[in-house]
């Protein structure tokens, strides 16, 4: 098992739907430093999630690859793209630009597969516990904010 933070850095953990960049049934969490990147992912496995299981997100690169879709497909990103283009913002839209600008400003997301209420609630905690903020669970057609936005914790 695996703790190096490239391996993860370079996507081979899970990665969201491909078609829409949704992650459906994982925790995201923001974290501002490598080191505590790397103490969340060691957490992580130690604490039963599989590496394949954990990705992690960083860079501007990844900030701008985030902005350029809307995460869904068919009628739903038809309709956010409209939303956007009258400038209606939306729950959803507002917290993936948070996560893209956390991106830009060089900090890490992690996301972690959690389908069930257990393994949400685990990686949720090991997240807080490594300094992680703006902390939501991504159901299939719901999102569950678990730590406020902006708001690292020691």
């Amino acid at each position: 098992m695996s703790t190096d933070f490239t391996e993860h850095e370079a996507g081979t953990g899970s990665q969201p739907d491909d078609r829409t960049g949704y992650p459906t049934h994982h925790v995201l969490g923001v974290i501002t430093t490598r080191e505590r990147a790397t103490g969340a992912i060691r957490a992580l496995t130690a604490g039963g999630f599989l590496d394949s299981e954990i990705h992690v997100v960083s860079g501007s690169d990844e900030a701008e690859a985030m902005h350029a879709r809307t995460g869904r497909t068919g009628l739903a990103d038809l309709a956010i793209r409209v939303a956007q283009k009258l400038g209606v913002a939306d729950d959803e839209m507002e917290v993936k630009a948070r996560y893209e600008q956390s991106l830009r400003d060089g900090h890490f997301l992690l996301l972690v597969s959690a389908p069930t209420d257990a393994r949400k609630d685990r990686a949720a905690e090991i997240l807080r516990q490594h300094g992680a903020h703006s902390i939501n669970y991504m159901g299939r057609f719901t999102r569950e904010e678990l730590s406020p936005p902006d708001a690292p914790r020691a």
